[in-house]
């Protein structure tokens, strides 16, 4: 029979085995990262489980910067955030927009970038010079202006230009295709997209009003960026990213691997 002293014994063995499987794999470490890896330029896994892209170069700075090992863990990003709490992983790397639904189930770093988005128009438009978005808000007052459905943009113009004749689409393809021909005055889109549009045939006659739009401008309409997700009380972790991503921020590497692989500045600068 154990005696009391025994089981007090294994008791304390099993809650300091129970602590340390619980604690954060970083002081391992090792941190996990949860990305999706089937988002071309943000996160793609090849056959073998290695994971690059913006992704990528972000959890791999952290990692540096905290002197761990990055260990990817890749899953659909619809699976991500439900599995904080299953310890699969440790942090969420995966162009985690930072929503105040999302807050109510996780914890954020800082926000490190956000994707910025820009009208377009045809390059003898009268509005491609414009300079900021209050002359934008003024000259496409009465203008018509596409959008995609199901995205934020369309909330943005009804806010910001409620006199535009405002233009919906199921598709992106659609929306260019009709810019293309002329039926729109502007469109309003995502930096990726218009990379994409730009350097095609079809918007050759084409160019972007180089005013960067970005959740800054409008948090209720464009959100606050893009964070590092990890389970809720985690101070200890939060103040450990928010100090890598800092200075990722502040000595450019943010910046760095935007422009590689988005030809963009997608930085959020720190205020900490």
């Amino acid at each position: 029979m154990l005696t009391k002293n025994a089981l007090r014994s294994i008791c304390a063995s099993g809650l300091m085995m129970a602590a340390a499987i619980g604690a954060a794999s970083a002081e391992d470490g090792v941190l996990r990262v949860g990305t999706e890896g089937d988002a071309p330029q943000f996160s793609m896994a090849d056959a073998n489980g290695n994971v690059t892209g913006f992704d990528a170069d972000i959890a791999n700075g952290i990692c540096a910067e905290l002197k761990v090992k990055c260990k990817f863990v890749v899953q659909t990003f619809s699976s991500l955030v439900p599995s904080m709490d299953s310890d699969r992983f440790d942090v969420i790397i995966s162009g985690l927009g930072i929503t105040d639904e999302r807050m109510k189930k996780i914890d954020y770093s800082i926000p490190y970038a956000t994707t910025p988005q820009y009208f377009v128009v045809s390059k003898d438009s009268p509005f491609v010079g414009l300079k900021s978005l209050v002359e934008i808000e003024k000259a496409l007052a009465g203008k018509t202006v596409g959008v995609v459905n199901g995205t934020t943009y369309a909330q943005f113009i009804k806010k910001h230009i409620p006199t535009a004749d405002l233009k919906t689409y199921d598709a992106t393809t659609q929306q260019n295709s009709d810019l293309a021909a002329g039926r729109l005055d502007a469109a309003f889109g995502d930096s990726p997209t218009w990379v994409d549009f730009l350097s095609s045939p079809e918007g050759a006659n084409f160019a972007r009003i180089d005013v960067k739009v970005t959740g800054a401008d409008d948090h209720e309409a464009l959100g606050y960026g893009m964070g590092v997700g990890l389970r809720k009380g985690n101070t200890e972790l939060k103040a450990k990213l928010d100090g890598a991503i800092c200075n990722m921020i502040n000595n450019s590497k943010v910046r760095a691997a935007s422009e590689n692989w988005f030809k963009d500045d997608y930085t959020i600068q720190c205020n900490k």
